[in-house]
């Protein structure tokens, strides 16, 4: 980040504390910039924070939120260093890369993945396909092929492997109430015990 002071004063203040804007939870892949003003006192505080110009209000929102907890280094007033400076700052936003469940899981990890996991993914999932069944799920998706897996090979009875992954999504709702409460646990702890040995 960069920060410009008012161009009558050559004197910049040494930054102590320059927390970073959050990047706002609800845009996804959009990236822009915010530029905002304020006022820097001889005791290190800030105020009178503005914004400027904004991509997005967001980000100028995101800018403010952050810029009001900025600290910097007292100093003393003289000539050349006076009570209080304008300043200005601009700061870029880029979105953060998602911190998704691996494309390529095996049933083992799946099943065996932390709650806190995958709690995060049905939190993610929710936000993405609001209307969607939970059985749509990647983790869950994966569950599914793994207890209809006989049934697809021809090693077990077709209607039965329906039957396994009705009780798999009837399941489902319960599994991530569990996990939410419990997230140092695994998924598989809170699998009905009919369907882990399929797993």
């Amino acid at each position: 980040m960069f920060l410009s002071t008012s161009a009558f004063a050559e004197f910049a203040p040494e930054a102590v504390s320059m927390l970073k804007p959050k990047y706002p939870g609800n845009l996804t892949n959009v990236e822009g910039h915010a530029r905002i003003s304020l006022n820097i006192h001889k005791d290190g505080s800030v105020s009178d924070v503005k914004v400027l110009s904004a991509t997005q209000p967001e980000f100028g929102q995101a800018a403010m939120a952050a810029a009001s907890h900025w600290r910097f280094k007292p100093w003393t007033v003289s000539a050349d260093r006076p009570a209080v400076l304008d300043a200005n700052n601009d700061m870029i936003f880029s979105p953060e890369p998602l911190t998704t469940v691996p494309v390529e899981l095996t049933f083992r990890n799946t099943t065996y993945q932390s709650c806190s996991a995958l709690s995060e993914e049905v939190s993610q999932f929710r936000r993405d396909h609001p209307t969607r069944p939970l059985i749509a799920m990647k983790s869950f998706a994966i569950t599914r092929v793994a207890v209809m897996f006989p049934a697809l090979s021809g090693k077990s009875d077709y209607n039965e492997g329906l039957s396994r992954a009705d009780a798999l999504e009837n399941a489902l709702p319960d599994i991530v109430r569990k996990c939410q409460a419990n997230p140092k646990k695994t998924y598989a702890d809170y699998l009905p015990g009919n369907l882990k040995h399929y797993l």
